[in-house]
């Protein structure tokens, strides 16, 4: 069989394909290519925005390359343009279309109610399912979705829903990423995760123990499992070798999940001098181990980005963090300590938010002294529990998606978990970014981390783009008080 993957442009949000400045390859469709060609089919992966490839280059290698069936991934933010690509491809080639992702995983039904192109839905993760379909065809010469594991589709206009397969237990069963398919060069981290040097994304682990309210992992579930810490370390001598690797980003929801693993990964590194540095994902209540944040160091983990999210303990409760203040500030203080960077993630406009709450936050964000730290309006993704609590009506055919992502000065949605009205949300999260920011000893730490002109010059970008925000809101605002 011969199977396309998509992964569609991201869209910006004014609605504008991104520059592909900064891009990650495709973990999900590499591991899911890798698994279906390691069984004899032949596969193809399209990610047309590092490259900055117009889509209707994309469709004329599409036709030659006449595939039987099309796999296309999405998250909320670039829905509406997977599903626009699945009409042309309809159209043009005719041939079977399957969506896969975090949006779709959370909404099947209305996902194919709304969409008429797409064939079936795949839920829960793609490599088993993905290779049933492929080896069914193969023996049959067509698709029978009823044999396909964790498909949803629609049945003389009735909507069917297979049975989820079992999440994979020995990920170490997995092949490598097909990251040969794709030119793995066009591939561009932020500076700042980059920092300066030739980098990858990688991952370690599937699936996060967390019960965060603002969070939606249906595709890789909420049981943690890991690949072995020999195969992780071996996945990185593999591509510092064959690829001239010299940094990594762990993109594991909590790669921290297990202490004792890391240690065991760090060990490895150290062992090996492979001479790479490496970024990751943790919990505060996971990151208070001094003798791991030492093996954390040494063996060459150069930043860690931590959820704090809230400033104050009872909305930390409501978002169901399993964390306390005190916990965060002890990290914080840990990694200082021993010389890791840190970078905290903040969310604007949570359940139960007020003004009191967000400027708390705001207060509680500086004591933690991160060289850097984001500010992001909560966004109700599909699949999460406060989706599923305020804004289950937006589960319809009817819905645009367009824009539903946490990047921008606007919402995409009227607020229902919390008092604070949109207009108080974007307000809050423009002032908390210039509190924040407007700080001499903030500044003194962010140009020692400045490595690079490069990095430099996004940190200006990045001043210079909440500038215009301030004064888009501070617009709005008077227009919208006469």
């Amino acid at each position: 069989m011969k199977l396309a993957l998509i992964n569609p442009p991201s869209l910006h949000v004014y609605g504008k394909i991104k520059s592909g400045n900064y891009c990650s390859f495709p973990l999900g469709l590499g591991y899911i290519a890798a698994y279906v060609r390691q069984a004899g089919h032949v596969v193809r992966l399209f990610d047309p925005e590092p490259s900055r490839m117009p889509l209707e280059t994309m469709f004329g290698q599409l036709r030659e390359f006449n595939p039987d069936i099309v796999g296309i991934t999405s998250v909320t933010s670039n829905f509406m343009l997977a599903r626009r690509i699945s009409t042309d491809i309809k159209q043009r080639l005719g041939c079977k279309i399957i969506m896969g992702g975090p949006h779709v995983n959370a909404l099947p039904r209305s996902t194919l109610e709304g969409s008429p192109a797409v064939d079936a839905v795949i839920m829960g993760e793609g490599e088993l399912p993905m290779l049933a379909l492929a080896d069914y065809f193969d023996g049959h010469g067509n698709i029978d979705f009823h044999h396909v594991p964790g498909a949803a589709f629609m049945e003389g206009g009735r909507y069917r829903e297979n049975p989820r397969p079992e999440f994979i237990s020995d990920l170490d069963a997995l092949p490598y990423p097909a990251r040969d398919l794709v030119d793995i060069n066009l591939y561009q981290l932020h500076p700042h995760f980059q920092r300066g040097r030739k980098s990858a994304t990688i991952l370690s682990s599937r699936g996060c123990p967390s019960q965060c309210t603002f969070c939606a992992n249906l595709c890789l579930g909420r049981k943690f499992r890991a690949h072995s810490p020999k195969y992780f370390v071996d996945e990185m001598e593999y591509l510092a070798g064959k690829y001239g690797i010299r940094h990594f980003h762990i993109v594991d929801d909590c790669f921290t999940a297990n202490p004792r693993r890391v240690a065991e990964i760090c060990d490895l590194l150290i062992a090996r001098r492979l001479g790479i540095t490496w970024f990751a994902f943790g919990r505060v209540n996971t990151l208070r181990d001094e003798f791991l944040l030492q093996k954390m160091k040494r063996s060459g983990c150069e930043c860690v980005i931590l959820g704090i999210e809230t400033g104050d303990q009872r909305v930390c409760d409501l978002m169901k963090k399993g964390a306390t203040l005190e916990m965060a500030g002890e990290c914080c203080r840990l990694l200082r300590r021993y010389g890791i960077t840190y970078i905290n993630s903040f969310i604007i406009g949570n359940e139960g938010e007020t003004e009191e709450t967000a400027r708390a936050t705001v207060a509680f964000a500086k004591t933690l002294k991160s060289t850097l730290a984001g500010f992001n309006m909560l966004i109700p993704f599909p699949g999460t529990e406060i989706f599923q609590k305020y804004f289950k009506d937006y589960d319809s055919p009817a819905t645009n998606w367009d824009n539903w992502c946490a990047i921008g000065p606007d919402l995409p949605y009227e607020p229902r978990q919390t008092v604070l009205s949109k207009n108080d949300i974007m307000r809050l999260t423009a002032w908390a970014y210039r509190r924040y920011y407007c700080d001499f000893f903030q500044l003194l730490r962010i140009l020692a981390f400045v490595r690079s002109p490069a990095v430099l010059m996004t940190y200006l970008k990045a001043s210079l783009g909440l500038f215009r925000q301030t004064l888009n809101w501070m617009r709005r605002s008077r227009e919208k008080n006469g």
